[in-house]
């Protein structure tokens, strides 16, 4: 009995996100992270993030080791870092334990934040760090909010879109001088990195991110706060009705006095980097759901706003308790959808018919980061490219060199394993 409850579990319920095979971009975490300082620095230099997650990431791997459970395990604790930032500005606001605890319950059943919880990416520490910049903002400690915000902007870029969404609240709280010195020591702590920013711009080709179309403007306050990405297919129509009911949220806080001026701080952390980045999508697409998340924070605190404006105990307590009810069911209906090919289960299969002198070829540049991560010899993982055609760099072509390339199948009694991208497997080799 008990045993079919942990495999339930662990199969139907978030801490699936947690066991599951690493899926491409967690294996190209591992790989910009694996190897010295100096190769971090470099392979992120080329890469379209900042190097400050994956030097942390590349200490943990130090100390704890490399095991799916053991990497994904520091973005779990950034995001207990984050509601404890959550709890504490909560309380800064309310004054009041019970409202905060709603808070954190919130964000601790979010399914946005749940998923990035447990992924191998920066999406975690990232949230972190632009709520403790907001929350020293909001506090006018100084000294901690240029030291979160320069931690933000070195560990996603987007978080320059954030800083530069927070100045409306500079100028409503009357404190211009502060935010220009805060700015201008925030630009000289963020110099080194620039002209590597500004080459990445330069050098970045094609990229997979789509332009934004009706379905998105309508949904997309509905996809930040659920993680809703399209799949399963037919739901913008209920993310589009979340969206307006945050949107009506938004206008009954908007239209009181109470809980200024922190709630005009939250609608700008909901609505203005939103806008920046829609904005800017009309003409060079950069939306992407996860480069948000810390407006996901916003909007957590924007409904516990509202729950601390409403007057009527009866029917408060059923909303919230409504809303909890249905944010919590929310994470058990969107598991399934988050799940990983199992590459991981391919190569305990293949790993023991490998011979001497046998390689692997990981069929496109979609899988050649898993095949690494799983192989016990990476040095025998290729990439099979028959055309001789450069991978873009979206798919971290810097770790794909030409010599790893493979054009043909190897002579027998050479055998590849050509992994494909659904996790199936054939043994191919020529006469």
């Amino acid at each position: 009995m008990l045993n079919n409850l942990i495999n339930w579990l662990i199969s139907h319920t978030p801490l699936f996100y947690w066991t599951q095979s690493l899926w491409r971009d967690e294996a190209f975490s591992v790989w910009i992270a694996q190897d010295g300082v100096k190769e971090v620095i470099a392979r992120t230099a080329h890469d379209f993030n900042p190097p400050l997650y994956y030097l942390i990431l590349h200490f943990w791997m130090k100390l704890f080791g490399r095991s799916e459970i053991i990497l994904r395990g520091l973005s779990l604790i950034f995001f207990l870092f984050l509601l404890i930032f959550i709890y504490k500005f909560s309380l800064k606001i309310f004054r009041n334990k019970n409202q905060a605890l709603i808070t954190l319950l919130l964000a601790a059943f979010n399914p946005m934040l749940i998923y990035y919880a447990f992924e191998l990416r920066m999406y975690s520490l990232f949230a972190f760090f632009a709520t403790a910049s907001v929350y020293f903002l909001f506090t006018k400690n100084w000294f901690w909010y240029v030291v979160f915000t320069t931690l933000g902007l070195y560990t996603q870029p987007f978080m320059a879109i954030f800083a530069v969404s927070q100045i409306p609240y500079f100028y409503i709280t009357k404190q211009v001088k502060p935010m220009v010195k805060n700015f201008i020591l925030l630009g000289l702590l963020y110099l080194p990195w620039l002209p590597t920013l500004l080459a990445q711009f330069k050098q970045s080709g094609p990229m997979w991110m789509f332009p934004v179309d009706i379905n998105l403007f309508n949904s997309v306050l509905g996809n930040l706060y659920t993680g809703y990405e399209g799949t399963p297919g037919g739901l913008w129509i209920i993310m589009s009705a979340i969206s307006l009911g945050l949107i009506l949220i938004s206008i009954s806080i908007f239209k009181t006095n109470q809980y200024k001026p922190v709630s005009r701080l939250i609608l700008s952390w909901v609505f203005l980097p939103l806008a920046l980045v829609l904005g800017i999508s009309l003409f060079k697409p950069i939306y992407v759901n996860r480069y948000l998340i810390f407006i996901t924070v916003g909007q957590i605190l924007l409904v516990s706003l509202w729950f601390a404006t409403l007057k009527t105990n009866k029917y408060r307590h059923i909303i919230i308790a409504s809303v909890l009810i249905i944010t919590f069911i929310l994470n058990f209906l969107a598991s399934d959808f988050h799940r990983k090919v199992n590459i991981r289960i391919t190569f305990e299969q293949i790993t023991p018919l490998l011979q001497n002198n046998d390689l692997i070829y990981a069929q496109t540049p979609l899988v050649f980061f898993e095949s690494l991560y799983y192989s016990k010899s990476p040095a025998v993982v290729r990439l099979y490219n028959p055309y001789g055609i450069t991978p873009p760099k979206y798919v971290g072509s810097d770790g794909m060199p030409q010599s790893v390339w493979e054009s043909t199948y190897p002579k027998f009694p050479k055998r590849a394993f050509v992994i494909s991208e659904d996790g199936e497997y054939k043994i191919v080799s020529t006469l």
